[in-house]
């Protein structure tokens, strides 16, 4: 699909701008642009209402920051103007509901605050972003230079995989990008399908080989009927492997130099194709690139 009417969280942290500046330039020129930057209130403790200055009082400041800020970000990110909000209260919840009632289609965040985004932490405003939101939400870790041209989409046979391949399509044309299709069986299956084949061969290094190719040409079979859903072929690549979904989304990612990642969420849980909880979260917190979590 295309995005037209797009939210987008500011912090004023280097990575929420980055995503921003990437999203408006790179991702969804043609889109209608809302910034929000949401003054989230400091906890006061009895012990310092003396010390600390009336809530009132900081909120107004905060809110005067934020406004002064969010104009200066709008004329550096896009060249239309974009409409401006200042919201109170926890980021999630005002940025989640925001996007309901404006009509967004797609939430763009970046990965973590002011702090440094070490490896494997978020930041959680967006991860509970990710895990709430009803719309497709973009993870703008480390935005490549330009369009992305390499999309990397796990896929499963789960029920919102037709709507993740319609999403991996129509980005991939839209931005004149290749696909890698990518399904990772579970280390059950592949303990199942080897104790089958163990017990069809004399040694260890035959029966290795098969249970690849078995595993290997089944989901090749299924991917290329998944690719028929309108994918150009001369876009698409299918790659199957085992082992923890999650690492086995990043290795490919790194091996397929990917710049962008699709992943597919039903409900208000996370889930990718054949991935629940903290893979997916392994996905979202060790990326080295956007992130686009398709919602059903």
């Amino acid at each position: 699909m295309t995005y037209k009417n797009i939210l987008i969280a500011i912090d004023f942290s280097d990575s929420s701008i980055r995503a921003a500046k990437w999203a408006s330039v790179f991702f969804a020129p043609k889109a209608d642009f809302n910034l929000v930057h949401v003054v989230d209130p400091p906890d006061k403790p009895a012990f310092g209402r003396d010390l600390v200055p009336a809530a009132d009082v900081v909120e107004a400041e905060a809110r005067e920051y934020g406004a002064t800020h969010l104009r200066e970000v709008a004329t550096v990110l896009m060249p239309a103007r974009p409409r401006c909000e200042i919201r109170v209260g926890r980021p999630h919840e005002v940025i989640t509901k925001l996007a309901a009632d404006i009509g967004a289609d797609l939430i763009v965040i970046g990965p973590h605050g002011h702090r440094p985004r070490p490896r494997q932490f978020l930041g959680t405003t967006a991860e509970r972003v990710v895990r709430t939101s009803q719309v497709p939400v973009l993870v703008g870790t480390n935005p490549p230079a330009g369009r992305p041209q390499h999309l990397l989409v796990p896929v499963d046979d789960s029920s919102i995989t037709p709507k993740l391949l319609a999403s991996a399509r129509d980005l991939a044309e839209e931005f004149d990008a290749d696909v890698t299709l990518l399904h990772v069986w579970s280390n059950a299956a592949y303990s199942h399908v080897a104790s089958m084949s163990y017990a069809a061969n004399a040694n260890e290094v035959d029966a290795r080989n098969d249970i690849s190719k078995e595993l290997r040409d089944a989901g090749l079979q299924w991917l290329n009927e998944m690719a028929r859903t309108g994918i150009d072929r001369d876009r698409v690549n299918a790659v199957v492997t085992y082992g923890k979904p999650g690492d086995a989304v990043l290795q490919s990612a790194a091996s397929t130099r990917a710049d962008m990642i699709v992943l597919g969420k039903r409900g208000t849980g996370l889930i990718a194709p054949a991935f629940l909880g903290s893979t997916v979260n392994t996905v979202l917190h060790g990326s080295t690139c956007p992130v686009l979590v398709v919602t059903d």
